[in-house]
C-alpha cells in the first residue's frame, strides 16, 4: 500500500505535461487539474519529471509531534538570542539589504520560538487546551496568570480577525465607486455609438445616465473621505499614472502583440504614452503649485488622450492634426 500520493501546485504548474506521459495509471490526468488520490499509486515518477516543481508526494499518515529535549530547547533559545539581536541590528541600518536582513532575522526568530514550543497555533483546539488548564488542579508554581494572559491575547486575536474579515462601509464606497465610474464611461460609449447610428433619444438617454453616474461616484469618493489637499490629490495624480505607464500597461502590450490584437496594442501603446505625459504634468503643477505663474491653458488629443500645453501641429502620440485638440 502507498505511504504518499501526488499533489500538484496549480500556481507553479508550467503546462509541460510531462507528468501526463510518466504517470502509470493516468492519475495525472484529470479534467480540472487534480491529481487523483484514488488511482494515484505514489510511485513519485510524476514529481521527478515536473520540470517546474509543482507535484509533491504528500504522506496520507504524518508522524507525531515529538518531544523537544531541554538541551536542544536551550540551544535554540541561546540561537533566539542571536537572531533577535541581529534582526535589531539590522533595524537600526538603511537600505534595502538592511531591511531583508531584519525580516530574515524576525522569520528565523518566530521558528525558533515554534519549534521550542513557545508559539501556540491560533485554533480553537488552542483555547480549549488553555482552558482546561485552567479548569484542573494545578501543583505550586504553575504560571495560571501568563494562561490567562494568553486566553485573553487569543480572544483579541479572534476579535480584530473577525473584523478584518468584516466588509466595511469603506469598502462598500470604493466598491460602488468603481462600479459607477464604469457605468459613467460605459455610457458614453453606448451615447456615441447611439449618435453615429442615428438614434438621438437613445444617445441623449445615454449621456443623461452617464452623468447620472458621475454624480454617485464622486458622491462616494468624498464620502470616501478620498479627496484630500490639492497638493496631495496631485501626487496621487502622479503615482497613479505612473505605475500605468511602467508597470500596468507594458505587459498588456506584449500580450496583446504576442495574440496579434492589432487595435489592443493600439488602444494600450497610446494610452501607455499618453499617462506618461500626464504622470509629467502632475508634477510640473505639483511643483509650481504655490508659485505665481499665469494662466496655463490644456490641450488634448480627442483620439489618444495626449495632454500639450500649446496646440501642436499634430499629436506627438497618435498624428492627429492639431486643430483637433480640445481646449481646457
Amino acid at each position: 500500500m502507498a505511504t504518499k500520493y501526488a499533489v500538484r501546485n496549480i500556481r507553479l504548474c508550467t503546462k509541460d505535461c510531462l507528468c501526463l506521459y510518466v504517470c502509470p495509471t493516468g492519475a495525472t490526468n484529470t479534467e480540472n487539474s487534480i491529481i487523483d488520490v484514488d488511482t494515484c499509486i505514489g510511485c513519485g515518477d510524476c514529481a521527478d519529471a515536473c520540470p517546474s516543481g509543482a507535484i509533491s508526494m504528500v504522506p496520507f499518515f504524518y508522524p507525531e509531534q515529538q518531544e523537544v529535549e531541554d538541551n536542544v530547547v536551550i540551544a535554540m533559545r541561546k540561537l533566539l538570542h542571536s537572531k533577535s539581536d541581529q534582526e535589531n541590528i539590522a533595524a537600526a541600518l538603511p537600505g534595502k539589504l538592511a531591511v531583508a536582513i531584519e525580516k530574515s532575522n524576525h522569520i528565523m526568530a518566530e521558528e525558533l520560538l515554534r519549534e521550542s514550543g513557545y508559539l501556540l497555533p491560533q485554533t480553537e483546539n488552542s483555547k480549549q487546551f488553555l482552558l482546561s488548564l485552567l479548569e484542573k488542579d494545578q501543583p505550586e508554581g504553575f504560571p495560571r496568570k501568563t494562561v490567562e494572559m494568553l486566553l485573553g491575547k487569543y480572544e483579541k486575536y479572534q476579535e480584530e480577525k473577525l473584523m478584518s474579515e468584516k466588509t466595511t462601509t469603506y469598502d462598500n464606497l470604493m466598491t460602488a465607486f468603481t462600479g459607477e465610474s464604469e457605468a459613467n464611461r460605459k455610457y458614453t460609449a453606448y451615447a456615441e455609438k447611439a449618435e453615429k447610428d442615428g438614434y438621438s433619444n437613445a444617445a441623449k438617454l445615454f449621456r443623461a445616465a452617464a452623468d447620472a453616474e458621475t454624480i454617485h461616484a464622486i458622491s462616494h469618493f468624498k464620502v470616501a473621505g478620498n479627496v484630500r489637499t490639492t497638493a496631495e490629490n496631485l501626487k496621487d495624480g502622479v503615482e497613479g499614472e505612473t505605475y500605468e505607464y511602467t508597470s500596468m500597461y507594458p505587459p498588456f502590450v506584449e500580450l496583446a502583440e504576442a495574440e496579434g490584437n492589432t487595435q489592443a496594442v493600439r488602444s494600450f501603446t497610446y494610452a501607455m504614452k499618453a499617462e506618461e505625459v500626464h504622470a509629467g504634468l502632475y508634477r510640473e503643477a505639483l511643483d509650481n503649485l504655490d508659485a505665481e505663474a499665469e494662466e496655463i491653458f490644456y490641450y488634448l488629443c480627442p483620439v489618444c488622450g495626449n495632454i500639450e500645453k500649446y496646440v501642436p501641429d499634430k499629436c506627438k502620440i497618435c498624428g492627429v492634426s492639431g486643430d483637433k485638440f480640445i481646449k481646457y
